[in-house]
């Protein structure tokens, strides 16, 4: 900068008066870097917004304007001093593409990318294929639960009882999958696919179903502790074992972003912030 206006004094100033040309340099040195030269923490501060993908029907974490992704991206604007703007987006066919439209390139409609996208996977083989995105801060730990009705199945050892109890899943899901071929696809029958998983707890609530396997986060906010219904582990291996942490995802080139994202992560979680924010949603915070 310096060696740039001392050109500029010599080209540009010559048979100025000596206060005007001080002047002039006084403004050009105090002028603000052009944007393309700013970090992307720097332009967010300029701005005063944080941008934040979130995904839209995702209750209780991101749903009609609320949720516990949306409480915790208002808590990390805070943090860096900006306010958030909400970037809502609708899942498209698989995770590849959700980064794509909202964190590195932006969607062909013309809306995104945002400066960070909520609940993105914190899965070491997954981020190694993604390379042009930085997932960081795991933030809770999601795992597949069932939800039951009390009266119907006091306990749950194991699927036998949903030989002639409907049992509600979401289509399209490794639940689905693993349900639709358990035991010989014994289940099939018996089993009910929905939309997604609230319309699931919906029919659970209303007795259509005897019980919903889903992701625990989605039982645990639908029913907020409903003292007609139970939430455990799922008797099945593969579904016990499967459990995943949840972060965020910023462009790969993002580093300070990325490093004061990860500092107010830290804090949340350190002073209880983040567990309040999902007890208020009905969520039980499960470390990452």
């Amino acid at each position: 900068m310096i060696q740039w206006l001392a050109v500029a004094s010599r080209r540009f100033l010559t048979g100025i008066p000596v206060a005007a040309a001080l002047g002039m340099l006084v403004f050009l040195a105090a002028a603000p870097a052009p944007a393309e030269d700013l970090s992307a923490l720097e332009k967010i501060r300029q701005s005063g917004v944080l941008k934040v993908a979130l995904y839209k029907n995702f209750a209780p974490f991101s749903h009609e304007g609320r949720g516990v992704d949306v409480d915790l991206a208002e808590a990390l604007a805070a943090k860096l001093g900006v306010k958030m703007s909400p970037l809502w987006f609708d899942a498209d066919e698989n995770m590849e593409d959700d980064l794509r439209n909202m964190v590195w390139k932006g969607h062909y409609l013309g809306h995104g990318p945002a400066d960070v996208m909520m609940h993105a996977p914190i899965d070491p083989a997954y981020m190694a294929k993604v390379d042009r995105v930085k997932f960081f801060a795991p933030y809770h730990r999601e795992r597949y639960a069932i939800a039951r009705q009390l009266d119907k199945l006091p306990t749950l050892d194991g699927f036998e009882p949903f030989d002639k109890l409907p049992l509600g899943i979401e289509g399209d899901t490794l639940a689905a999958s693993v349900m639709l071929s358990a035991d010989n696809g014994r289940y099939r029958n018996t089993i009910k696919t929905f939309r997604s998983a609230g319309e699931a707890v919906a029919a659970l609530k209303a007795g259509v179903v005897a019980a919903v396997l889903a992701q625990q986060g989605e039982l645990e906010g639908g029913l907020k502790g409903d003292a007609r219904m139970a939430i455990d582990l799922p008797p099945h291996p593969i579904l016990q074992k499967r459990q995943w942490p949840l972060g965020l995802a910023v462009k790969k080139q993002s580093d300070d972003l990325a490093q004061a994202l990860q500092a107010a992560v830290n804090q949340l979680m350190a002073d209880g912030t983040l567990k309040a924010i999902m007890l208020r949603h009905g969520v039980q915070h499960r470390q990452p």
